[in-house]
């Protein structure tokens, strides 16, 4: 993104999701100038941020997430992003996303639960927060092997989401599948936390390019939280794809 008089440009993101399949437990942490961090587990969900509140520290190739509930170990497990189309001309960023596995602890409502799940991460490089309007990213998981992830950028000059900066990579058995085009729709409830979405990946070559579609709806409320320069809600989600039931996280920034 380009930088205005007084922004800062050159920022590193980087985001985390994460739950079980069925349900059980989930989360969804950013870092973008100062960390936060939602969870829960089917009935209760809780929050932190600040750097007091989460400690988010590099573990080799992995993070190591801590607070006063919870203490997470992340694994990656994947493959670089191929850089994403610039729809916007003041948009350029670079980064990647992988599937990983996830394992530790949350406590929730004084009940401690036992964590070793999948995950997705993305680390971002070159964004503008300044320029920046929202961040969605969006996951789901219907095997330890097979998931999905959705990262879109908004700046504050877009006037709808088609000209969001948007990448997404389909996680399978057999390998990771690059998405030439995804295509992103999400409802919201009144109070702005994502209620539905419905997802559009495109994959394939030329000749044989289709469609892999996905849905979800919020299995629960948001968690909503504050952190530096962003509001963060984190919602979990019943996720739906080619007759398949799973789980996911939709992590939603809206930058001051």
């Amino acid at each position: 993104m380009t930088e205005p008089a007084g922004g800062r440009a050159g920022m590193h993101f980087q985001a985390l999701s994460f739950g079980d399949v069925d349900g059980r437990v989930w989360g969804g942490a950013l870092d973008a100038g100062g960390p936060a961090f939602a969870f829960g587990d089917r009935e209760t969900t809780t929050s932190g941020a600040g750097s007091e509140a989460v400690r988010w520290t590099a573990d080799g190739r992995g993070w190591r997430l801590t607070g006063e509930d919870f203490d997470l170990h992340m694994e990656p497990g994947g493959e670089e992003l191929p850089e994403p189309p610039d729809p916007d001309p003041g948009m350029t960023v670079s980064g990647m996303e992988e599937l990983c596995r996830v394992q530790g602890t949350l406590t929730v409502a004084g009940a401690e639960h036992a964590v070793d799940c999948v995950g997705t991460r993305w680390m971002l490089d070159g964004v503008d927060v300044s320029a920046l309007h929202s961040l969605r990213a969006v996951s789901g998981w219907f095997a330890s092997d097979q998931a999905l992830a959705v990262l879109s950028l908004r700046s504050r000059r877009s006037s709808g989401h088609e000209s969001d900066l948007i990448a997404a990579t389909l996680f399978d058995p057999d390998g990771w599948v690059p998405v030439k085009d995804p295509r992103l729709s999400t409802t919201y409830a009144q109070d702005g936390a994502p209620a539905r979405v419905n997802l559009e990946l495109w994959v394939g070559d030329e000749e044989e390019e289709y469609p892999r579609r996905a849905a979800g709806e919020a299995a629960g409320g948001a968690v909503s939280v504050s952190s530096g320069d962003f509001a963060l809600r984190v919602a979990p989600m019943r996720c739906h794809s080619r007759g398949q039931a799973g789980a996911g996280v939709y992590v939603l920034a809206t930058f001051a």
